[in-house]
C-alpha cells in the first residue's frame, strides 16, 4: 500500500528525449537523486502548472517541462522535487501543521517553511552543477548544508511585523508573489536550446499504466483532486494522503519510507562503485541515508537496553520469597523471588501525537509492563499522556493495569509538558521513560537533557536532524526497533 496519487496523468513524457537527457545528467551529477527518481512514480499532468511533490510522488506539467530552456534545467527541476522527497519536507511540514506551531515559542507558517526548504535544496542542486531554473527561491545567505529548521527560524524571526511596516514585506529572494503560480517561469517554445524537436513527447492517452516506476501512467486518483496551495518558487508543496485507519496509514507511510531509504542506499552504493566521493553529497542527504542509520545503530536488542535502564534505577533492592514471580513462573516454569523496593516510583511519558508508530508504542508498553511486574515500584507508576500539552494522567501498580489503559491520540509533540506536570505535582521518580517519535523542537530536547534519570525511547531510527538534537542535548536514548 502506498499513498494515493493526488492528480490523474494526462500525458506521458517517460520516453521523451528531453526526459531521458535529464536522467543522463542526473546519473552523472546526482546519482543519489537519479536512483530515487527511478524508484519514484513521475506523474505527467496538466493539473499542475509547473511541478510538485507530496513526498511520495513527483508531479510535472508536460508543457512546463518542455518549455524549460535546456536539459540542465530539466535535470534541476527533477532533482529539486526528488530532494523534497529524500529530506521528507512534505511529511515534516505536515507534522508541524498538525500541532499548529513550529516549536513551543514559534508559530508555524507553511509558506515560510516551504521557502526555507527551497533555499536549502536549490543551493544543493546548484552545488551539484545543475543549472538553476529562473524565478525559484535562491539566497546567498543559506547554503546546502544548512538545516531547514534553522533557516525557517531565521526567515520567520526576520520578518517585519505587518502592523509596524507600511511597505511591502521584504523577501530574501525575488519573485515571491502570493498569487497561485505567479512565481512560475514562463514556458518557452516547444524546442530546446539546440533547436531540436521532441517528437516522442507528444501526448498519449491518460491512464496508460505500465506498472513501472517513472512511467507516469498509473490511473486516476481515488477521489477528486485537491485544490493547489499557493506556489513557492517554481513548484507546489503538497502532503501525502493515505487510506485506512490510523495503524494502516502508519504502516503504509512506513513502507514508503523503507522504499525511499533503500533507493537512497542504492544511489550511494552506485556512487561508491563508480569511484565517486560521498563527501560531495550534502550533509542532510549523506547522513539521512538508511545505511548511515544502520551503521550507527546499536547491535544490542532494545529490550535489553530498556531492562538495563530499569536495573540501573533499581540498584539496592531486595528479593522476597513471600511472593513468587508469577510472570516468570508462567512463561519459564521457574520459581524465583519477586524483587521489591528497587524502585519507589516510575514515570512514563507517552507521546500521543498522530505521527507516533502505534505498533512500536504497543511493544514499548508491553516491555514496560514486564519490567513493572519484575520490579514492582512501591509507589506505583505514573503514566502521562502528552501531546502539545499534558493530556491525561493515570496511576497503575502492575503490568496488567498498564496494558489495560486506553491510549488517547492526537495533537502535537511537546514532551516537556509531561515532565513539568510531574515536577509541579511533586512526583519524583527513580526513572522517567519518555516514548516519542523524537520530532521535537530543540528547546524540548534541551529541557529533557537537563533531567536526571530520564531516558527517551524512540519509536524508530532517528532522522539526522533528530540525531543532532540528541547529541547536543545529551539525552539517553533507546530505539524501539521492530521485532
Amino acid at each position: 500500500m502506498r499513498a494515493k496519487k493526488l492528480f490523474a496523468p494526462t500525458d506521458d513524457l517517460a520516453n521523451s528525449r528531453r526526459y531521458i537527457a535529464a536522467l543522463i545528467i542526473l546519473q552523472a551529477k546526482a546519482p543519489v537523486h537519479y536512483s530515487v527518481l527511478l524508484a519514484t512514480d513521475v506523474i505527467w499532468t496538466d493539473k499542475i502548472p509547473t511541478a510538485a511533490t507530496d513526498g511520495v510522488y513527483v508531479y510535472v506539467s508536460p508543457d512546463f517541462f518542455r518549455g524549460l530552456a535546456n536539459d540542465q534545467q530539466r535535470a534541476f527541476l527533477l532533482a529539486h522535487e526528488v530532494s523534497h522527497i529524500i529530506l521528507r519536507h512534505p511529511q515534516r511540514g505536515q507534522a508541524y501543521q498538525k500541532r499548529g506551531r513550529f516549536n513551543s515559542s514559534t508559530p508555524f507558517d507553511h509558506a515560510v517553511y516551504n521557502r526555507a526548504a527551497d533555499y536549502v535544496i536549490n543551493s544543493d542542486c546548484k552545488a551539484m552543477g545543475l543549472e538553476p531554473i529562473p524565478e525559484g527561491c535562491y539566497s546567498d545567505e543559506y547554503g546546502r548544508n544548512d538545516l531547514v529548521d534553522s533557516v525557517y527560524m531565521s526567515i520567520y524571526s526576520n520578518q517585519p511585523d505587518p502592523e509596524e511596516s507600511d511597505g511591502p514585506e521584504p523577501q530574501p529572494a525575488p519573485n515571491q508573489d502570493d498569487e497561485q503560480g505567479s512565481g512560475d517561469p514562463a514556458p518557452q517554445s516547444g524546442s530546446d536550446d539546440s533547436g531540436e524537436s521532441d517528437s516522442s513527447g507528444e501526448s498519449q492517452p491518460a491512464g496508460d499504466d505500465s506498472g513501472e516506476s517513472g512511467s507516469g501512467g498509473s490511473g486516476a486518483p481515488d477521489k477528486s483532486e485537491p485544490e493547489l496551495p499557493d506556489a513557492e518558487g517554481h513548484d507546489y508543496h503538497l502532503t501525502p494522503e493515505y487510506e485506512g485507519d490510523e495503524d494502516e496509514q502508519a504502516q503504509a507511510a512506513a513502507e514508503d519510507e523503507h522504499q525511499l531509504r533503500s533507493s537512497v542506499d542504492d544511489g550511494i552504493e552506485q556512487l561508491e562503485r563508480d569511484g565517486g566521493d560521498k563527501a560531495g553529497l550534502s550533509d542532510e542527504i549523506r547522513e539521512g541515508s538508511h545505511r548511515y542509520r544502520e551503521s550507527t545503530a546499536s547491535d544490542t536488542d532494545w529490550r535489553a537496553e530498556l531492562a538495563d535502564r530499569f536495573n540501573r534505577a533499581g540498584n539496592g533492592g531486595e528479593k522476597t520469597w513471600s511472593r513468587i514471580h508469577r510472570r516468570r513462573y508462567a512463561t519459564l516454569g521457574v520459581i524465583s523471588p519477586t524483587s521489591i523496593g528497587q524502585i519507589s516510583r516510575l514515570s512514563i511519558i507517552v507521546d500521543i501525537s498522530e505521527s507516533v508508530l502505534c505498533d512500536q508504542r504497543d511493544r514499548f508498553m508491553a516491555e514496560s509492563a514486564v519490567m513493572i511486574d519484575m520490579l514492582q515500584p512501591r509507589d506505583g507508576v505514573t503514566v502521562c499522556w502528552t501531546n502539545h500539552a499534558m493530556h491525561r494522567c493515570d496511576e497503575v501498580f502492575s503490568g496488567a493495569e498498564l496494558l489495560d489503559l486506553e491510549a488517547p491520540c492526537g495533537g502535537g509533540t511537546y514532551m516537556t509538558a509531561g515532565v513539568e506536570w510531574l515536577e509541579q505535582n511533586g512526583l519524583e521518580s527513580d526513572l522517567t521513560l519518555v516514548f516519542t517519535d523524537g520530532d521535537m523542537a530543540d528547546y524540548d530536547w534541551n529541557n529533557l537533557g537537563q533531567r536526571d534519570n530520564l531516558v527517551v525511547v524512540l519509536d524508530r531510527e532517528p532522522y539526522h536532524w533528530i540525531r543532532r538534537h540528541i547529541a547536543e542535548s545529551g539525552v539517553d536514548t533507546i530505539v524501539a526497533q521492530a521485532a
